[in-house]
Formats: structure tokens, sequence, C-alpha cells
């Protein structure tokens, strides 16, 4: 009977867990154009700025990105999908130029289909072509800060010859003033179709200092930048995580007994986090067996924050051949 349990179980795992599928969204931050190829399966016929690849059936799927520039080298890249979830994650540039796939979130499987696709915009209301006007506005002051500002518009057709028609309209205390002049150019005549219309504005100017304008409109906050206390070298990322949430982590780590599932927590933590060198040697002293160090310590190389104080690192190792190793992969980034 136990015998009979012992192969029996194993199979009821494996139906429970059959059918389960998780989903994957991948866009370019810069509207790159790409093909996503999951486990040799092309996700999208046509390349596109934003894949959405559903009914993924393993966990760690071997993803890779494929440019319409064939100059692009493609990105090949294992990942950690937990079934049941979607993923989605967001091809960018690295500080180094190079392209590279990081995650940026999960959510209920079945999100990215229920997303509004965006309506087209509506072609503009076409606009008659305005008709050929000549406008003429003169402003004069008169006595007690009084501006009588006069516009004249002319409406002209189509002219017979060479010449131009300018109507000059002016009212000073009442007294209006009407000029009509035809210019010619040498002996050619001018004759045209015009209708004139005539705009005529009072304005009366107030005297004194003008008052200041205040602008109350909320200035935007800027982001805060954080600066490591006694360093000075180049920075991997943003901001790296504070010492409170790093021991909520590796508590997290060292609940899991076996060697696998401490790495894919690791990795699950480390790829929307920063980590200081610090915390990268505290994340290295989980693990047991020196492949699976400078396996984290190669993963965690692109997402520290002191990255020149990396060589630190070092002291967690038991061989000097890990060392070696690691120095080959950072040289090569």
């Amino acid at each position: 009977m136990i015998r009979l349990f012992s192969v029996a179980f194993p199979v009821l795992l494996s139906f429970a867990s059959f059918g389960q599928t998780s989903d994957l969204v991948v866009f370019s931050d810069d509207g790159t154009k790409f093909t996503l190829i999951v486990d040799g399966d092309v996700k999208n016929a046509e390349a596109a700025t934003r894949v959405v690849a559903t009914g993924i059936r393993t966990e760690t799927p071997v993803m890779m990105i494929k440019f319409t520039d064939a100059a692009v080298p493609p990105i090949k890249q294992n990942g950690y999908l937990e079934m049941g979830k979607e993923y989605t994650m967001m091809l960018t540039t690295n500080k180094k130029g190079a392209r590279v796939l990081r995650m940026t979130g999960t959510a209920e499987l079945g999100t990215a289909s229920k997303a509004e696709t965006t309506k087209p915009t509506p072609p503009p209301t076409f606009v008659e072509d305005a008709p050929n006007t000549t406008v003429v506005e003169q402003e004069l002051v008169v006595p007690g800060d009084e501006v009588i500002t006069t516009t004249t518009v002319v409406e002209e057709g189509e002219p017979i010859g060479d010449g131009e028609n300018v109507n000059i309209n002016m009212g000073v205390n009442g007294i209006n003033f009407n000029m009509n002049v035809n210019v010619d150019e040498g002996t050619k005549t001018t004759s045209s179709s015009s209708s004139t219309r005539t705009t005529t504005t009072t304005t009366t100017r107030t005297s004194g200092t003008p008052k200041p304008i205040i602008d109350t409109k909320p200035k935007p906050v800027e982001p805060a930048v954080y600066s490591m206390p006694g360093y000075s070298g180049r920075v991997g990322c943003g901001w790296p995580m504070s010492d409170t949430e790093f021991a909520d982590v590796k508590k997290s780590i060292e609940a899991k007994s076996f060697e696998d599932s401490k790495m894919t927590l690791a990795k699950q933590v480390g790829a929307n986090r920063c980590f200081t060198v610090a915390q990268v040697k505290g994340l290295m002293t989980l693990f047991s067996f020196e492949d699976s160090k400078l396996d984290i310590a190669k993963y965690a190389y692109e997402r520290t924050y002191d990255i020149d104080n990396y060589y630190k690192v070092n002291d967690a190792f038991a061989f000097e051949t890990s060392i070696d190793d690691l120095n080959e992969y950072i040289q090569a980034r």
C-alpha cells in the first residue's frame, strides 16, 4: 500500500499541474519592432513593438528576440514564469548600449487580452483654402489714452495684368479718412473685383504700473537621486534595496530547502530590484554549491548599484577558478 501511494502521488501532482499555462507580454520602450520566439515557437508573424504570447506551458521557457535590423544581434534569454500568471517584460537598452529584456511586473492571467484596442484617430476635417486677401491695420493714439484701430480686409478676385490695390481707412475723434490707392507697374492696366470689410476697435488704456502675473500652477517635484555615502564610482542601477527589505528577501530564500528553489526565488526578486555589493555577497552565502554562487554573482552584476566595488564578491568563493570565471564574464559585458 505504501509503495502504491509513493508511485501514485507524483502522478496526481502532474495531473494537477496539467493544463496550466502562463502568458507573456513583451514591449519595446523606444518603438523598435521585433519578433518574439518562445521555445522555438514564433509568436508574431510580422515584426511589432508589442507582442502577447499566450498558452506558455513551461516554467523556464527559452525566449528569443529577433530585430528587423539584421545588424542588431538577437537576444536569447531563459526565464522563469510561474503557471497561472501573466508576466510583462520590457525590451530596453542598458548603459553599455546593449539590448536587454527586463521584467516589469506580473498580473492575473488574461489581463493583456482584456486591454482595450487603441481607437484610430479620425482624419482631419477638410478646411477650404483662405481667399486671396489683403489686410491693412493701423493704430492711432489720441488724447485720453484712447486707441482707435482700423482693420481693412480687401478680398480680391483674379487680376488682369500686374498691380496692387491698397485701401486705408482711419478714424480720429469721430472724423473718418478714406484713401484708395491703385499702384501699377509701368504702363500695364490692372482690373480686379474686390469686396472690403472694415472693422474698427476702440481701446482705452489704463495708466499706471501693470500688476505682476503670479503663476499659481504647481511645480513638478524633481525625483530624488540615491547617493551611496563614500562611493564615487560607476552606478549600475538606480536605487538599491533597503537593509530592511533585503533582510526579508534573505529570510524568504533561507526558508527554501533545495538549491534550485533558492536560485529561482533569488532571480525572481532580482528581476526588478537593485542590489549593493554587500547584498550580493549576502545572497551568495545562502548557497552551498560553488556553481550556484557563481551563477548568482553573474546574474546580479548588472543589477548592482556600486558596480566598481564588485571585486569584493570574490571573498564569497572557495576556488580561484570561480574568480577567474566571473572576471571573464564581466570583461565580456
